[in-house]
């Protein structure tokens, strides 16, 4: 199978592949993370990088070049060469807002290429838009939405279905949602939570400076330091206060994030010596290079407790299992479908109250009376996690080195098995290859009005000026025009369309062709000049301002 069918123009924006920036989200993570398994493990020549700007580009070489062993060939596609698309044949957008990108591909042909887009957080205003431009956009069962989990994939199908039970009220009719909508995880570079040969060294520092015992239990969590946007930390810390009283245990509870503000990180490292007094609970720059790559080795279990909705995979899980350690999470979204209760580690139980109790809090939210961090941290206040069974789930590792050491076995398995880049690529390319099948097989036509609310300005208010010029419109020269076109080139009063433009020459020739003539029409000026009459006339048009030719 080709190239063409297997491959895909990578939407580039830094912030969404990089974690090298001062605020470190998951999204950056997992976006890295495609990137360098993409390039390591797809069976590709060529890697297509479809951004707005060359410094852009210069990045995305820069960064790819990193990931394979013999510089893989990289080729820039920017959005006024939208058919270049062709060759790859697929974007691929690491967001849902994929509307946009069918707009622009509707000045081509709408199976032009295919278009396929990947879901992080569902809850929040853009990205529930984003959902509802599947159904108005002009999407096409040829383009896809990844959903990383069923969770997810049930989100954006309750979305979808109210929003076109909506529009059938109002317009009649149905609304199919005819973007695939398919379940593939994100995934990890298990070989990069191998035991390095500078991770003993790092241990031992790291537990000589925090006083930890070689008997102690060192309990991890890894992720932004938010209780209102990843996992609320006072279920943690209860469950981990119960656990110690009856096990008798030192514990060390090792959180490996980042703090947004300075009253954030007073409300953590408060609340941890108020709820859990008898742990030893350290903080630590999750930023840290050096700390990324060897905090997975300091632990024994690993915990994440998420309660928000904002969550709706967790790689953070994934990570821990590559490096060998049982996990303690919740019964949560995504986290149920990497995690096998009782297997790899532990699923806490979780309830939320019934639908129709939360209207309050999306109202607010609509409204703007709460902005978006607000209303998802209230959201997490009124979900609650069972804290005596997270604490029986820890009691049971701690007391236990041989499970902790099978569930911790059972989880690396697993996650080279079933969540390695280098076995979800081919499963991103043969999706790819899918739609290009689909899209391939279309008979459709480009469409009369590309984007009917952006259409050529020049039809939307064709009844603004007095006459409209035509390729029958006939034009003359002004007096001592020629030779004057560089004079309005140079000058900021002319040359705003200067990208618009052929160039001076080409201009100059123009007028030399009406000079000779007397008169001419603008198509045949356009046959004269071998240039299209539409085109000609947008020429024409700023020829005129410029006061250069006089339109009769």
């Amino acid at each position: 199978m080709s190239d063409q069918n297997r491959n895909a123009a990578i939407f580039y924006e830094v912030d969404g592949f990089s974690t090298t920036g001062e605020r470190l989200l998951g999204r950056q993570v997992a976006g890295e993370s495609f990137l360098r398994g993409f390039v390591k493990n797809a069976d590709l020549e060529r890697f297509f990088c479809y951004t707005d700007h060359p410094g852009k580009f210069q990045l995305f070489k820069k960064q790819i070049s990193d990931y394979r062993l013999s510089k893989p060939k990289a080729e820039w596609i920017n959005p006024l060469e939208l058919h270049k698309i062709r060759n790859p044949g697929c974007v691929f957008y690491s967001g849902p807002g994929l509307g946009s990108f069918a707009w622009q591909r509707q000045y081509i042909t709408p199976n032009a290429y295919s278009l396929c887009g990947l879901t992080h957080t569902t809850c929040s205003r853009e990205a529930m838009d984003a959902f509802g431009q599947l159904i108005t956009g002009p999407l096409h069962e040829w383009d896809a939405l990844i959903c990383t989990s069923q969770s997810v994939k049930k989100t954006v199908e309750y979305a979808l279905g109210n929003y076109a039970e909506h529009l059938a009220e109002r317009g009649g009719g149905k609304f199919d949602i005819r973007v695939q909508l398919p379940i593939l995880p994100l995934g990890i570079n298990c070989d990069e939570f191998e035991w390095p040969d500078t991770a003993d060294a790092y241990v031992k520092e790291f537990k000589d400076r925090h006083s930890i015992g070689s008997d102690d239990i060192v309990v991890l969590y890894v992720g932004r330091l938010a209780s209102h946007a990843k996992a609320h930390p006072l279920l943690m810390y209860q469950a981990l206060e119960k656990a110690v009283r009856k096990t008798g245990k030192k514990v060390h509870l090792v959180q490996s994030g980042w703090f947004a503000t300075e009253s954030i990180e007073r409300q953590f490292v408060e609340g941890a010596k108020k709820f859990c007094p008898s742990v030893n609970c350290i903080f630590i720059d999750g930023r840290d290079k050096d700390t990324r790559k060897h905090i997975w080795h300091v632990g024994d279990i690993f915990t994440t407790l998420a309660d928000n909705i904002q969550e709706t995979f967790g790689i953070t899980p994934l990570e821990a299992m590559a490096a060998g350690m049982p996990v303690v999470a919740t019964d949560w979204d995504g986290y149920r479908e990497t995690v096998r209760d009782g297997v790899d580690g532990f699923l806490v139980r979780t309830t939320m109250p019934e639908p129709g109790s939360g209207l309050p809090l999306s109202y607010r939210y609509q409204l703007g009376v709460d902005h978006y961090d607000r209303y998802i941290g209230q959201v997490s206040l009124f979900t609650n996690v069972d804290t005596d069974h997270c604490a029986e789930c820890f009691i049971k590792l701690i007391e236990n080195p041989d499970l902790r050491k099978k569930m911790g076995e059972a989880g690396r398995d697993r996650a080279k098995g079933d969540f390695d880049w280098q076995v979800l690529i081919p499963k991103y390319q043969d999706l790819w290859s899918s739609l290009a099948e689909k899209r391939l097989a279309a008979q459709i036509e480009k469409p009369k009005v590309a984007v009917p609310l952006i259409d050529d300005p020049f039809s939307t208010f064709a009844h603004y000026p007095t006459e409209l010029m035509t390729a029958n419109s006939r034009l003359s020269l002004q007096p001592d025009a020629r030779g004057s076109v560089g004079r309005y080139l140079k000058d900021s009063l002319g040359n705003g369309v200067i990208k618009l433009l052929p160039s001076e020459e080409k201009l100059e020739q123009m007028l030399t062709h009406i000079d000779e003539a007397g008169e001419m029409s603008i198509g045949d000026l356009a046959a004269k000049c071998d240039i299209r009459a539409d085109r000609m006339q947008l020429f024409a048009g700023w020829l005129a301002k410029m006061d250069l030719i006089k339109v009769l």
